[in-house]
């Protein structure tokens, strides 16, 4: 199998665009969800991960509360809440031990 070899893109700090793609769910090292963004001006996806536990205080419920009305005792799918929603958000680009790679600031995204 040939794959084709890519230039690298990187993804400039600051505000962008996007809509959500998909809600993936992960066990390792701990419970999370990861919420997949595909960015309007680079074509690709960014990950933003949360731990997976829903309240009004946590990273996840003031994600999903942007877009829903969160209630003690309900039960939420974050991907039917989310997928296919235009949102707007801001990157920082952070070293890693793997290389230089753009996220998603926390609580940064907001719907368009």
């Amino acid at each position: 199998m040939e794959i084709e070899v890519q230039k690298h893109i990187e993804l400039e700090d600051g505000k962008h665009s996007g809509e959500i793609t998909r809600v993936e769910y992960r066990e390792e090292p701990f419970r999370y969800t990861d919420v997949f963004v595909k960015v309007d001006e680079a074509g690709f996806e960014i990950k933003y991960g949360c731990p997976t536990i829903l309240s009004e205080k946590t990273k996840l419920g003031k994600l999903l509360s942007k877009f829903t009305e969160l209630k003690p005792g309900q039960k939420l799918d974050p991907a039917k809440v989310l997928v296919g929603k235009r949102v707007a958000f801001v990157t920082v680009t952070e070293d890693t031990d793997n290389g230089r790679f753009a996220r998603i600031a926390d609580n940064s995204i907001k719907p368009l």
